[in-house]
């Protein structure tokens, strides 16, 4: 098992290498000096690794319950890294989902379907002046979540 004392003293080389601590926890230490956390484990007969995040700002305590979260998350049938991935993509959704960034989209779509010049203007003055009040509202953000 780890310490914090190993974790310190770790050098790095030139080439990336790891340092074991238990149950499929490790740490890699890069040419460029940086310490990530990675586990692994195994799902549906595959090897797989999960990144856990970077030392010091995880430390080996939080490292450690990370991977026994994964763990957990493997043993109900999870693959944690997946998982990682799919709420990475639905946070990124989330952000995109502005009623300006809808807009903005809606009226590429306008220019693209031919709707004349001046039509257009008009809607991208008509936006511009919504966007300081509810620009920034996302989809839930009105009545009953309904869709704009």
């Amino acid at each position: 098992m780890l310490t914090y004392i190993q974790i310190n003293a770790a050098k790095p080389r030139e080439k990336a290498w790891n340092l074991s601590d238990s149950q499929g926890l490790y740490l890699v230490i890069q040419p460029n000096g940086s310490k990530l956390w990675r586990f692994n484990y195994r799902f549906l007969d595959k090897q797989k690794k999960l990144h856990l995040g970077g030392w010091p700002t995880l430390s080996l305590a939080d490292a450690r319950v990370r991977r026994d979260e994964a763990k957990k998350k493997v043993a109900e049938g999870i693959d944690p890294a997946l998982e990682k991935k799919r709420a990475r993509i639905a946070a990124k959704y989330a952000a995109a989902n502005t009623f300006e960034d809808v807009a903005k989209e809606w009226l590429v779509k306008c220019e693209r379907d031919g709707l004349a010049p001046v039509t257009v203007d008009k809607i991208r003055w008509l936006l511009a002046k919504a966007y300081p009040v509810i620009g920034s509202m996302n989809r839930t953000g009105f009545a009953g979540g309904s869709n704009f």
